[in-house]
């Protein structure tokens, strides 16, 4: 049984690398959003006074990836190409 991955997967992931690289990553370096992305921080992302509510500034830098994400295609990412996605496939979502 062949357990390589598709060349064309392994294109996708370097891809996403790519964009992982030079979107997300500087998202994540701008301004204080550093302190959302560590998992020992919940506090950072959590609005205790709002009853555990997301904080409005980590639902912010949520929207800003994902709008970047879909602009990409990556959202989307099992949808059509016409609607926005690539095509993925079963295998290239498990991945």
């Amino acid at each position: 049984m062949d357990f390589n991955l598709p060349p064309e997967l392994a294109a996708y992931l370097e891809e996403l690398d790519r964009f992982i690289a030079a979107e997300i990553k500087p998202l994540e370096q701008a301004d204080d959003n550093i302190r959302f992305f560590d998992h020992r921080r919940e506090h950072a992302r959590t609005d205790w006074d709002a009853g555990g509510l997301p904080r409005h500034e980590w639902e912010a830098l949520l929207a800003e990836a994902r709008r970047r994400a879909d602009k990409a295609g990556h959202f989307r990412f099992a949808l059509p190409k016409e609607l926005g996605g690539k095509a993925g496939g079963n295998l290239a979502m498990a991945v």
